[in-house]
């Protein structure tokens, strides 16, 4: 693999989750003005929909398991440290509270689900057969579900 390709696999890895975290941020900006169980559904489709439908959009045409897999390993984690870091940043009280809560053994848990269920969806997307882009889509439909019901 050439150096232009690696720095681009690793911004795809790194900065795919940015745009789901502001996203999400923007939301929570003005979500306590906009209670709508609707507009929830949508704002979550949109946050986890469009990496996911990236993921397997990348993963299918280029056939880069490693970095497709990777891209959907760590959507979730960096997403939710984005998404935190931002909006500590964005209150007025802010005080660096430390890395405890990321360090918490629970924390591993909740993500690690979304995790695998991601990078299965890039490593299937990547096969480049019929079949697998049809589990990858499932997998990332499944993605989007878990997350509009959880709230």
């Amino acid at each position: 693999m050439d150096k232009n390709r690696s720095i681009v696999s690793a911004a795809i890895v790194v900065l795919l989750p940015l745009l789901p975290a502001l996203i999400d941020v923007g939301y929570k900006l003005y979500s306590p003005i906009m209670e709508d169980v609707i507009l929830h559904i949508l704002m979550t489709t949109v946050i986890f929909g469009v990496p996911a439908a990236f993921i397997i959009y990348y993963g299918y045409t280029t056939g880069d398991e490693i970095t497709s897999t990777l891209s959907g390993v760590f959507l979730v984690p960096l997403y939710s440290l984005y998404s935190d870091i931002l909006l500590e940043l964005l209150d007025p009280h802010f005080i660096i509270s430390g890395a405890g809560y990321w360090l918490r053994i629970t924390t591993f848990i909740d993500l690690a689900i979304p995790a695998v269920i991601c990078g299965a969806m890039g490593y299937f997307a990547s096969r480049r057969t019929r079949k697998s882009l049809l589990v990858s889509v499932f997998l990332g439909m499944v993605f989007i579900l878990m997350f509009s019901l959880i709230d």
